[in-house]
């Protein structure tokens, strides 16, 4: 994706958008699952993406209004599903398939918003953008480690 002449607003709207994809991911994803914890995680993942576009929406508004948050973690990439084949996802979607779906999304989304920050370097709004991408690899690992436990223990 060419963003070279990218506003704030568009990186914005486009970040509000693939939110708003996720959060319905998640949400009708988590209405399907089989097991407990994986229902508990996709709500937890679908909850922060739903506050992400909140806070995309909020700067639409008024860039002003994004207050920066600090992100300190160091969030490990496990790159489980970096190297498996990108399919859509079906309807049919086993739990396995789900899980690869989501971590490739997550990492679309985190690559994203990490050429975003590098287009608004040394400002406010690559400050926060960057601070996303960390956000977005934090869901990749939580994915990653359910996929890791419940998937590859079970074959």
């Amino acid at each position: 994706m060419n963003i070279e002449n990218w506003t704030i607003e568009k990186a914005l709207e486009m970040g509000a958008e693939m939110e708003l994809e996720s959060y319905t991911l998640y949400t009708e994803t988590a209405e399907k699952a089989k097991y407990p914890g994986a229902k508990k995680l996709l709500t937890e993942i679908a909850a922060d993406e739903k506050r992400h576009r909140e806070y995309f929406l909020k700067g639409l508004e008024d860039p002003a209004n994004l207050k920066m948050r600090t992100l300190k973690e160091n969030i490990p990439d496990l790159k489980i599903t970096d190297q498996l084949v990108k399919v859509p996802l079906d309807p049919k979607a086993d739990y396995p398939q789900i899980l690869i779906y989501a971590a490739q999304r997550e990492k679309t989304t985190h690559d994203f918003y990490v050429q975003v920050a590098r287009k608004f370097k040394d400002t406010e709004m690559g400050k926060i953008f960057n601070n996303f991408a960390t956000e977005e690899l934090r869901h990749k690992y939580l994915i990653e480690k359910e996929y890791d436990d419940v998937v590859l223990t079970e074959m």
